[in-house]
């Protein structure tokens, strides 16, 4: 069975197999699937085993984006399907691999980002645990020792516990704080996505619309390009269409400025782009404060947890120890 990270990193490697041979090496489609079968490397074992698939379906002549629907092999998801059936419809399939090979790499990137910042967090915390445990062990030693006159309550093993808890929930809370600071930001992916499709070709109307499958129909983003792609059809501005007033400030005035020069100059191709290089520069800057606030973030939490450890369970037994010697 694959998992999904093992689906993705085949996805990727097989756009880039692909994107080579089409765009470096001018093979056609069918030419490029057919020499990536043949390529018979272990390694590229599953590779070959989807081009064969790819490459036989096209030779029953079914479409490129019907094959990749019903290849056994990897899992092509609703956003990379769509952007080949673009790249049919208007002759961009050259275009779209390198897009989609870019995409695909970036995800890898902001990947191995969270990777590796949850390597420092991983350590500081691990040497924490470490320590109680080590604190724990030796204050049940003294638990033992009946004559010594120990006793504790409920409370405090509820303490203990709680502050195991503490730990728990500060690092779920960091976690979910560097993915979100350090994954794939889709409104980003989703406003240059917009941007490739339209100077490809595509109508702003179904530009928008398409985005809508990076996004997701069920978020409020998704909901607001959805209705956009809608009111584009209706002839509406682009100002207009994205009810600026929906969206946070800075996200506003941004948007305000990008189609005010698209209406005023002719470059509604340009608007996305730029408005998705603002994301991008934007997110390059949240990351970097991220990086030099994590180590003094994990710090401070782990030295609390160690802090409400030490109140409330070794430091009663050393105070009864100094009253009873």
């Amino acid at each position: 069975m694959i998992t999904k990270i093992e689906n993705k990193m085949n996805k990727i490697r097989f756009t880039d197999r692909l994107e080579e041979l089409v765009c470096k090496k001018a093979c056609d489609l069918q030419s490029a699937l057919l020499l990536l079968s043949q390529n018979s490397n272990k390694k590229n074992k599953l590779l070959a085993k989807t081009a064969t698939n790819l490459y036989s379906s096209l030779k029953r002549g079914n479409s490129f984006s019907l094959a990749l629907k019903t290849c056994p092999y990897i899992e092509f998801d609703e956003v990379y399907i769509s952007f080949i059936t673009f790249a049919e419809r208007c002759g961009q399939l050259g275009k779209t691999l390198t897009f989609l090979k870019a995409r695909g790499l970036r995800e890898k990137e902001n990947a191995d980002k969270l990777i590796e910042a949850s390597v420092y967090p991983f350590f500081v915390v691990l040497i924490s645990i470490s320590a109680t445990v080590g604190l724990y062990l030796y204050s049940k030693s003294l638990w033992g020792q009946e004559d010594m006159g120990f006793s504790f309550s409920q409370e405090t093993y509820s303490s203990f516990y709680a502050s195991f808890g503490f730990l728990i929930a500060f690092c779920f809370a960091a976690f979910l704080l560097l993915r979100k600071t350090l994954g794939t930001n889709k409104l980003y992916e989703a406003f240059l996505a917009s941007g490739f499709l339209v100077k490809g070709g595509e109508s702003l109307t179904n530009a928008v619309k398409g985005a809508v499958n990076i996004l997701g129909y069920t978020s409020k983003e998704g909901q607001l390009f959805a209705q956009a792609g809608k009111k584009l059809s209706y002839g509406l501005s682009l100002k207009a269409a994205f009810e600026i007033d929906l969206w946070k400030f800075s996200m506003r005035q941004e948007l305000e400025e990008a189609f005010f020069y698209a209406e005023k100059t002719g470059g509604e191709n340009d608007a996305f782009e730029k408005i998705a290089l603002w994301l991008n520069d934007k997110d390059e800057k949240k990351r970097a404060i991220c990086f030099k606030l994590l180590e003094p973030f994990f710090v401070c939490g782990t030295g609390i947890f160690l802090l409400i450890f030490l109140m409330n369970l070794v430091l009663p037994i050393f105070n009864q120890n100094t009253i009873i010697f």
